[in-house]
């Protein structure tokens, strides 16, 4: 079929649009092979991916004249903005039926949780951005890790929890006639260019990060990763897998460094002294994506008694247990 730069296929049928957040397109075809039904997943941030989305895809048919399309379904991996942002538009362009995870449903139809969880309460106008919040997406259906979506070809969709980025992370797995997977794994793994860019992204969990890494390695026959942001990964995923792994225990281990220097410290100067160990100088919505993120860490090296807390002339201080003799 026609592709462009804007546009690639993956294998027959399957294709990417590649953006600041990568969009899948899995096509279905009728009996006669006349009407194509297209399954999105993931939209980008704001209505104007969504009609760049729209767009692709009507040049796409446009080059393959015998052949008709409708958007049916939109399917998210997670109520991030710059995942579900686009939504609404391509919903009112197409009629399409929007599919979430179930745990992410709430936050899609109350995006002003992302940008309040970021801040710690009410957030600022600064975080009240497209960036951080989209406008509320109200979904059709939610999904679970047993629905199951029937395409043409002896194809269909599965859904794996991938938890870690966000609590109710999911990845789509488009499972082929001939026993291939591809995984569309939204932000549950980051590639390799990803990582050099942003050695802490944002994770809610880097203990769950991890499982959901080992679980994406697990899946057989999979022959294509999709990631939201980067290239496509073929062949040797466990190799990005496991350098994202290397982030998350280095990340750890600074924050316990910085505990072996100082015998008490408050959230803020762990932020400050990883961030300096990590030659970041951030703006506000950095600082808001990674102050939560370490706070974060901060909380399972509490559960795993790495560390601990107490309050103190009404400051909380984080500090490391006695070793025992």
């Amino acid at each position: 079929m026609f592709c462009t730069e804007k546009i690639f296929e993956l294998k027959e049928n399957i294709f990417v649009i590649p953006n600041s957040t990568n969009v899948g397109v899995i096509l279905s075809f009728d009996n006669e092979r006349k009407n194509a039904g297209v399954f999105l997943i993931d939209s980008g941030c704001t209505e104007i991916d969504g009609e760049y989305i729209l767009d692709v895809l009507y040049d796409f048919f446009a080059a393959n004249k015998d052949i008709s399309f409708l958007v049916k379904a939109i399917f998210t991996t997670h109520a991030h903005a710059d995942h579900c942002g686009a939504h609404n538009f391509i919903k009112e362009n197409t009629n399409c039926i929007i599919y979430s995870p179930f745990s992410e449903r709430g936050n899609m139809e109350n995006p002003v949780v992302l940008s309040s969880f970021l801040w710690g309460g009410y957030p600022p106008h600064e975080l009240r951005t497209h960036f951080f919040q989209a406008d509320p997406v109200f979904p059709d259906k939610v999904v679970n890790p047993d629905s199951v979506i029937e395409l043409s070809d002896e194809r269909k969709i599965t859904f794996i929890e991938l938890p870690g980025h966000s609590h109710g992370h999911f990845g789509i797995i488009l499972n082929c006639r001939d026993k291939s997977k591809i995984l569309f794994s939204g932000d549950a793994l980051f590639t390799r260019e990803e990582i050099a860019r942003h050695w802490i992204p944002l994770i809610v969990n880097p203990n769950e990060f991890m499982n959901s890494l080992d679980k994406i390695c697990s899946i057989e026959n999979l022959s294509y990763c999709v990631p939201s942001h980067g290239k496509v990964i073929s062949g040797n995923i466990e190799e990005t897998a496991e350098l994202d792994k290397i982030a998350i225990l280095t990340t750890k281990e600074c924050i316990l460094e910085a505990l072996n220097l100082n015998e008490f410290m408050t959230a803020e100067q762990i932020i400050k002294y990883v961030a300096k160990r990590n030659s970041l100088n951030m703006n506000l919505s950095q600082y808001a994506l990674i102050s939560s993120t370490i706070k974060s860490y901060i909380a399972v090296l509490h559960d795993e008694r790495k560390l601990r807390m107490k309050v103190e002339d009404n400051t909380l201080l984080f500090y490391k247990p006695p070793v025992n003799n």
